[in-house]
């Protein structure tokens, strides 16, 4: 580890995402901000001569990956959860799992999960946090982010106990909010949390500026419940949509309760239709999408063309590793693609650097960040990875994405550190 006020990054290339990549490309950063990038030779002559020099003559040098969905409290569940298997299994699975995790458990699975964030290239990440450790492991390693906190209320009766409980939460730890990590809320999802409790919920966030993140329309048990009050979840959950009408898809079920605003954060939508669609597309919320866990519990796969078209703000995620083999978004990217070669009809083949968008800048701007990173553009913090390949580099894009690349070095560049792997 080194420190200095100053840093010229040199790399065989530079990946802005927000512009063509520039070969032989540097990055000029004073005091954690980009201060130039552009070809090597350039930016060069803008360096102070106390700048520290570091190069990769075989790297590419890109923003750090923006993974806008995660549970990293669930890191060690990996273990100890079958995958695949169907989502009604998964969620039994889950239920038991959570009810034994203590705090510091939860705690060490999500310093662990940060670890294998790092060596993936993450630096900003959207984390779901049902017990608040994630929020505390964060603070400890310094990444970017922001943290919904889990709220879960089953019935009105306990409405009263587990908003005190979330305000509490939020009140003590907001304190230790700064610049790089924010707090929000998680209203679980449509089935978890009473049409009362939502209400409460979203008052409350609106009324101190919070931001919101849901699962929705995931899996097709979910939308026969919602929608018909049918299947297999009907007597355990039908409890919680009692006061809902018919006929509501989960996402017109959300928008009925007004969760549907600029700037909300909806999970998976896999199991939507054209109304559905337009919906999301003119309340312009973010859609997060989580391939690899939607075919490990087989809950179909997201019409991702069909969204694309209509205008639908879309990012990509791993989820967490309970229902992900991995939290790489360049993963997620690979899988993503074998999709469209597999499934035309309802997913894009999309070009390299548009995917690469999903996990940089749109990650970005769903989690409410896209002026500070996501990009590498000058004013911007200096969140940087660079990754090497094993042979020559022809096409930055085909090598993040097919060349099986390295994490070389992840600036984090918090008071002038740099760690290196």
């Amino acid at each position: 580890m080194s420190r200095a006020p100053a840093f010229l990054l040199r790399a065989a290339w530079v990946v802005p995402v927000t512009c063509p990549p520039i070969r032989d490309g540097g990055v000029l950063v004073v005091n954690r901000r980009i201060r130039a990038i552009g070809q090597f030779k350039q930016v060069q002559r803008e360096a102070p001569y106390q700048a520290q020099r570091v190069e990769f003559p075989d790297g590419i040098l890109m923003p750090g990956l923006v993974n806008p969905h995660t549970h990293l409290e669930n890191t060690h569940f990996a273990d100890h959860i079958k995958r695949p298997q169907s989502f009604n299994q998964w969620l039994r699975q889950m239920v038991r799992l959570v009810r034994t995790q203590t705090f510091d458990d939860a705690l060490a699975a999500a310093r662990d999960g940060i670890e294998q964030l790092l060596k993936a290239g993450v630096t900003c990440v959207g984390e779901f946090s049902r017990l608040g450790a994630s929020f505390v492991a964060l603070r400890e390693k310094g990444l970017r982010g922001v943290v919904f906190k889990e709220f879960i209320c089953l019935r009105d009766e306990n409405l009263d106990e587990r908003m005190s409980e979330l305000i509490e939460w939020l009140q003590v730890n907001e304190r230790y909010e700064s610049e790089r990590l924010q707090i929000a809320v998680g209203p679980h999802a449509p089935y978890t949390v009473t049409p009362k409790a939502f209400q409460r919920v979203l008052e409350w966030a609106k009324s101190h500026c919070r931001r919101w993140c849901v699962h929705a329309a995931e899996s097709p048990a979910e939308r026969e419940l919602v929608e018909h009050r049918k299947g297999s979840w009907r007597l355990w959950l039908g409890r919680v949509l009692r006061d809902v009408p018919k006929g509501f898809s989960p996402i017109r079920y959300l928008d009925w309760l007004s969760v549907l605003q600029e700037g909300a954060l909806l999970v998976h939508c896999v199991q939507v239709d054209e109304r559905d669609i337009a919906l999301l597309a003119e309340r312009k919320v973010w859609v997060v999408h989580c391939p690899r866990s939607n075919a490990n519990l087989k809950v179909g796969i997201m019409p991702l063309r069909a969204m694309r078209e209509a205008g639908v703000r879309v990012c990509l995620a791993t989820d967490g590793l309970a229902s992900a083999d991995s939290l790489s978004p360049l993963d997620e990217i690979r899988f993503a693609r074998q999709l469209a070669r597999q499934f035309p009809d309802r997913y894009p083949n999309l070009p390299p650097d548009e995917w690469l968008r999903m996990v940089t800048i749109n990650a970005a701007s769903a989690l409410g960040m896209a002026d500070l990173v996501g990009s590498l553009e000058v004013g911007k913090f200096a969140e940087i990875a660079v990754f090497t390949v094993d042979t020559p580099i022809a096409d930055p894009y085909e090598a993040l994405l097919d060349g099986h690349p390295k994490i070389a070095l992840v600036p984090e560049l918090v008071d002038g550190v740099v760690p290196t792997f």
